[in-house]
């Protein structure tokens, strides 16, 4: 009766744990949301794009044409390293003779 005893308090403690781990990742979590609500998004990418070069239709479609002679390259020239050995079955193996040894002989008296 001990035992049971130990493992519900065991039970109840370990539930307590997961329970205000859980409770605490919770309010990391809203902490972080009112971190971030402050952030001006709409300034921060308005900056990321006048950074970055903006490519127009005629050179992405040149880039489309390379990467797709590329996969064509790739599936063409590469294949799986698939190793499959050869498997033979000796009439010999004590396998086997187990097999029809316990064939003759039933497994349950009927």
């Amino acid at each position: 009766m001990s035992l049971l005893g130990s493992g519900i308090e065991l039970t109840i403690i370990g539930m307590g744990v997961v329970f205000l781990s859980l409770l605490a990742l919770k309010f990391v979590i809203q902490g972080l949301n009112r971190a971030s609500a402050g952030w001006d998004r709409k300034a921060h990418w308005s900056e990321a794009k006048a950074e970055a070069k903006v490519e127009t239709a005629e050179e992405a479609g040149d880039m489309d044409l390379v990467l797709a002679a590329a996969a064509g390259y790739f599936l063409e020239t590469e294949r799986a390293e698939v190793f499959v050995p050869e498997v033979t079955r000796s009439p010999e193996s004590s396998w086997a003779r187990l097999a029809r040894t316990s064939r003759a002989i039933p497994r349950r008296p009927r």
